[in-house]
């Protein structure tokens, strides 16, 4: 096989891995639940960090699980069209179990809200100003799909305005 063939060869396989990636993205937005989630600004402190911003998601409990501890393990759910931190009790790792993720207790102008200790990251056009500066709390959310054994992919960015959300564009 000459070295033109083995090329087209690995850019075939390239184009087909990066395909399915994007093919089963596609499926999940069509398929999967998705909301809108409050945020709030990260700064990940990465000297190269991308045109990216990382958000952390703002999150209600789910009804009768809230708890007193600062730190909680569970899952975020769609319960009534709304996203909710599914705490368990007794959560000893969330590692041994797909989807589960630790949430820290915040204080939020809306009340207690539980943040996943992982931010997701938002990717910006390139000339894009950053939306988390000077966003007020409560203010900035995040459209975002929510997989059952994995962290929510944004889509989209919108603003709380005179109780509505309005996307970003």
């Amino acid at each position: 096989m000459s070295n033109v063939m083995r090329g087209v060869t690995i850019a075939i396989v390239q184009v087909a891995m990066m395909g399915g990636i994007g093919a089963k993205l596609l499926y999940e937005r069509a398929t999967l639940p998705r909301a809108w989630i409050e945020t709030a600004g990260v700064d990940p402190e990465l000297p190269i960090r991308g045109r990216y911003v990382a958000l952390g998601l703002l999150l209600p409990a789910a009804s009768g699980n809230a708890g007193k501890e600062s730190r909680a393990c569970g899952r975020i759910e769609v319960r009534n069209a709304h996203p909710v931190a599914a705490l368990e009790p007794g959560c000893e790792s969330p590692g041994g179990r797909r989807g589960r993720v630790w949430f820290t207790r915040q204080e939020s102008p809306h009340g207690v809200r539980w943040r996943p200790q992982e931010p997701v990251a938002f990717f910006l056009p390139e000339h894009a100003r950053d939306p988390t500066r000077n966003a007020q709390p409560g203010e900035l959310w995040v459209e975002a799909t929510l997989p059952n054994d994995a962290a929510a992919r944004p889509i989209r960015l919108g603003r709380l305005r005179a109780g509505r959300i309005e996307p970003i564009t």
